[in-house]
């Protein structure tokens, strides 16, 4: 039901952005905001500014750290007002927005989705920048680069970066015997060590895992990367899915719920509280080593500080080779909507935005590693996220493996989030994956087919 639904709603944003692209600039109606409704941030009115819509996906602090951004921006000048406004499932409502005409004029998307909106035609081509030097593909970190210009054309620029990496209990380590400031550094010595930390009780229950590999289960579709896998054919747009390296991945994936016992597994995760909480699994010491993003730093400081200073970072160990030999990389990142009504504003907008102190104040406060391949050292030292330089450095390797710039990757990724329910569930490994490729490579077909049909609709009389 779930993969039916996804179903539905692709179909459903593809038919209303197939009608953007047909109605043309002829159908957008532009009125955009009021300046006499806005009010900056020293209680004065705007008049006689060009109102730049802001949408903005983060909330809480990492939300105020933009909208502290934007207030500099509007205070600092006299001619745009930037009108950020929090927005909930951004990416669905701008693909919505965008085909009905009306859009933001900026928007921060998830990499993710980057693929379908360009597929889509829904975002304004930011070569402009390029052409006048304001950006190059050595401004930003190369993996950030190719998430924004995955085909050579601009689409949009880095706000965030989120190497992954593995964080470890170093108080945990040292009540296992193990030495607390040494890592596992391949994927062997990941699982010796996971067992020695794990804790069962003799009921059976789990009270302490030391490494569960769908906790959290955002990368489960990912672990084929770490054994050697890419997941996407940039030349020719299939996925990679049953391959040598995703049944070595899936094996090793399930070796652990078949040790622990997928059940008790499940029963030992219905106690984890919230990820932003001092019940969080990792920050109560319930798991003992997580594959996690550098903003994990930044909720451990503030939901249980005690941890500070009894945790570590590294690299991630591969089957292949040493830690960091691949690793996943995700981006947030600006983009302005094909159709937004007041573009010249925006990309001056965009230039205030990617100053260095202004890249580096958003990033600091989100604990996170700089898109900018140069940062300060200012930056690195006052950075919240303590191994801010381990991230820095995954960020910068050319191993950083990113999301494919497909249209179809939020279907196929969800179904790769099945694939993998499945087989933690003791599903058979290669059964699941050749089903998932099997369907990954319907859809492609599906949609070359579908593209062949609109480029032949495309060049008749």
């Amino acid at each position: 039901m779930e993969i039916q639904e996804s179903s539905r709603l692709s179909r459903l944003i593809h038919r209303s952005a197939v009608a953007l692209v047909a109605l043309g600039a002829a159908a957008i109606l532009a009125f955009g905001d009021r300046p006499s409704t806005h009010i900056l941030p020293d209680g004065q009115p705007v008049h006689k500014r060009v109102v730049v819509s802001y949408w903005e996906e983060w909330t809480g602090f990492e939300g105020r750290a933009m909208r502290h951004i934007v207030n500099k921006f509007n205070m600092s000048q006299h001619h745009i007002y930037i009108n950020m406004v929090e927005v909930s499932n951004v990416n669905i409502k701008t693909l919505i927005a965008t085909a009905g005409g009306d859009p933001p004029d900026l928007v921060t998307l998830w990499s993710a989705v980057m693929g379908q909106f360009i597929s889509y035609h829904a975002l304004t081509s930011l070569n402009t920048l390029v052409r006048h030097k304001v950006v190059t593909p050595h401004t930003f970190v190369p993996f950030a680069w190719k998430l924004c210009a995955p085909d050579g054309t601009l689409y949009g620029l880095p706000a965030t970066t989120d190497p992954n990496a593995l964080y470890w209990n170093k108080i945990l380590f040292a009540r296992a015997g193990l030495d607390p400031d040494k890592p596992p550094t391949t994927l062997r010595q990941l699982d010796t060590m996971a067992r020695r930390l794990t804790i069962i009780s003799p009921d059976g229950a789990i009270r302490q895992a030391g490494f569960l590999p769908m906790e959290p289960n955002w990368y489960s579709p990912d672990w084929g990367i770490y054994f050697g896998n890419h997941i996407y054919n940039r030349q020719t747009g299939f996925f990679n899915i049953d391959t040598p390296q995703q049944r070595r991945a899936y094996r090793w994936f399930q070796s652990f719920s078949q040790r622990l016992g997928y059940r008790e597994v499940d029963s030992f995760q219905s106690g984890f509280g919230p990820f932003n909480s001092p019940l969080n699994p990792f920050m109560d010491g319930r798991v003992a080593m997580e594959l996690q993003g550098p903003f994990l730093a930044n909720f451990i400081n503030r939901n249980n500080p005690e941890l500070i200073g009894h945790y570590g970072v590294a690299a991630f160990p591969t089957s292949f080779g040493p830690p960091g030999a691949a690793t996943f990389g995700d981006c947030d990142i600006w983009v302005i909507p094909r159709g937004a009504h007041h573009v010249s504003a925006a990309l001056e907008v965009l230039k205030y935005f990617i100053a260095r102190k202004n890249l580096e104040y958003l990033n600091d406060q989100q604990a996170k590693p700089s898109p900018l391949l140069k940062v300060s050292r200012k930056f690195i030292r006052r950075n919240p996220n303590a191994y801010i330089q381990v991230f820095e450095t995954i960020a910068r390797s050319p191993h950083v493996q990113s999301l494919p710039p497909s249209a179809l990757w939020p279907r196929v990724n969800l179904q790769l989030k099945v694939m993998a329910n499945r087989i933690w569930m003791g599903a058979s490994v290669a059964g699941q994956l050749r089903h998932a490729q099997a369907l990954a490579d319907q859809w492609v077909r599906r949609e070359k087919h579908l593209a062949a049909l609109r480029h032949r609709r495309e060049l008749r009389p």
